[in-house]
């Protein structure tokens, strides 16, 4: 979900501008993957912990060997689980555990970003009628549902390389692992990523296109941007949050040492009644907390980028 909520603002811009050439799309596109990246390795240790707060319960009763579970529900409570992560992560791998994973996420945020962009390019391009008179849903769930599908693998696979405490494995051999052991299983939780990705995209879209026009004239681009994009993907992570704790669930279902394989809608009888309904919001404040950071980040190096290649190509 926040992986899709990075490039959130970045495909909103372009996707508002009519594409001048196949060379201007193409640096837009190659910008785009390498802002996702950098983003997301800035923001990588709160990434982290959000995905072991999500899954602590459900890796301690199954023996994963994620960190201590989150109790209570407080804003303090909250703050202390993450710094006592934090610790944990540092004392068992130093430095390097707080990014474990950050390789995985890299490879699979640069395609997701780029089929995300062509997607609502071609979108605004071939039916911009269509695209307004859905107030600008139509890109974000298109995006969403193609990107997700296509990208899936790679996100399991990112996850529980996060979530287990032994070394990673190289990509081919843990995609090969994963297929060997679950098979079509590697999809399990798509239908949940489907429910929490397509609405993410839709109502961050729909949220910047609404509200772009409103503000430009009264501050500078790039603050109208940085704000837009930061609170369009707190609205949609926050709206979206309860069902991607679901999907990192079933996500990590079926690896090795975890014999459970729940449908999501058991997983989700079964949050509420060992957990309650903050058991849904488990890691949500990390989350909020690296949304409005990333999409800064990756907003101030895509503009670089693209001007630098821009500039590089008029040369």
């Amino acid at each position: 979900r926040t992986q899709a909520l990075e490039g959130v603002a970045v495909d909103a811009m372009a996707a508002t501008e009519t594409p001048k050439s196949h060379g201007r799309a193409s640096s837009t596109l190659l910008s785009g993957g390498i802002a996702g990246c950098v983003a997301k390795t800035c923001t990588a240790p709160l990434t982290r912990i959000t995905i072991l707060a999500q899954t602590s319960s459900l890796a301690c009763a199954t023996g994963a060997g994620a960190t201590s579970t989150v109790h209570g529900t407080s804003i303090v409570a909250a703050w202390r689980w993450q710094l006592h992560s934090l610790r944990d992560l540092h004392a068992q791998g130093g430095l390097g555990a707080l990014w474990k994973g950050n390789m995985l996420t890299c490879l699979h945020r640069f395609p997701y970003c780029g089929i995300n962009f062509g997607v609502v390019e071609t979108c605004w391009r071939t039916c911009p009628d269509l695209c307004q008179k859905t107030f600008g849903l139509l890109p974000g769930a298109a995006a969403g549902c193609i990107a997700t599908l296509l990208c899936y693998p790679l996100e399991v696979a990112r996850t529980r390389s996060m979530v287990l405490q032994q070394a990673p494995s190289r990509l081919p051999c843990l995609l090969r692992e994963i297929w060997k052991k679950d098979g079509v299983g590697i999809f399990r939780g798509v239908d949940m990523a489907f429910a929490v990705t397509v609405p993410c995209l839709s109502v961050s879209f729909a949220i910047y296109k609404t509200f772009a026009p409103r503000i430009k004239d009264n501050m500078s681009p790039f603050a109208s941007k940085f704000l837009l994009g930061g609170f369009s993907g707190i609205v949609g992570s926050a709206f979206t949050f309860p069902l991607d704790v679901v999907r990192r669930r079933q996500q990590l279902m079926g690896k090795s040492g975890c014999g459970l394989t729940r449908s999501a809608w058991c997983e989700a009888k079964n949050i509420r009644a060992n957990e309650g309904l903050g058991g849904f919001f488990k890691g949500l404040t990390p989350e909020l907390l690296k949304t409005f950071p990333t999409v800064a980040i990756c907003f101030v190096t895509f503009e670089w980028l693209e001007r630098e290649i821009q500039r590089f190509g008029g040369h």
